[in-house]
């Protein structure tokens, strides 16, 4: 014969224990669920608006042309350079910006001159600008570009070689 219900019997003494142990539980249950919904999440309210940095850096550029005539394509993308790596001779159709996440990027321009852009630097590229683009350090080189072309128009366009030769005076 098996016995669906047994007797309990109980005394006030563990009738508070059982009461104090279940207020304890719904405690701690309750600051688990705060502390995964996080600030505003106890209201029930979800922060509308999150912004993910990606890469951040600073320029001291005072003048910089973004202009682009027509409709318009906008492409950012992560470009990871290997020691040595480079984009080659290129222009762009459009202006581009660029923030450099991690290593350094040394841009060879039209006159031969080079400019090392490290960590944390931003730099512009104007449309029809001729230059290179090389990862000279023994890491890996992290860049963020934003293309902004005309509608339909690749954002690097390969160029040959200027063959530009720096003087001292035209060092940017």
């Amino acid at each position: 014969m098996t016995t669906l219900f047994t007797t309990v019997t109980t005394t006030k003494e563990n009738s508070r224990r059982r009461n104090l142990l279940r207020l304890g539980g719904a405690a701690s249950a309750a600051v688990l669920v705060l502390g995964l919904m996080g600030p505003g999440g106890a209201r029930g309210q979800v922060t509308p608006l999150q912004i993910i940095p990606q890469a951040q850096g600073h320029s001291a550029e005072k003048h910089v042309n973004l202009h682009v005539n027509g409709p318009s394509d906008v492409l950012q993308a992560l470009l990871v350079f290997q020691p040595g790596a480079e984009t080659g001779w290129h222009i762009h159709p459009g202006p581009v910006v660029v923030v450099v996440k991690s290593g350094a990027l040394t841009e060879t321009h039209s006159n031969g001159c080079t400019t090392v852009h490290p960590t944390g630097s931003v730099f512009f590229e104007s449309a029809g600008e001729v230059h290179n683009a090389t990862n000279q350090t023994g890491g890996v080189a992290e860049v963020y570009a934003t293309f902004i072309s005309p509608t339909g128009a690749h954002p690097l366009i390969p160029v040959p070689n200027p063959g530009g030769v720096c003087r001292p005076e035209d060092n940017y």
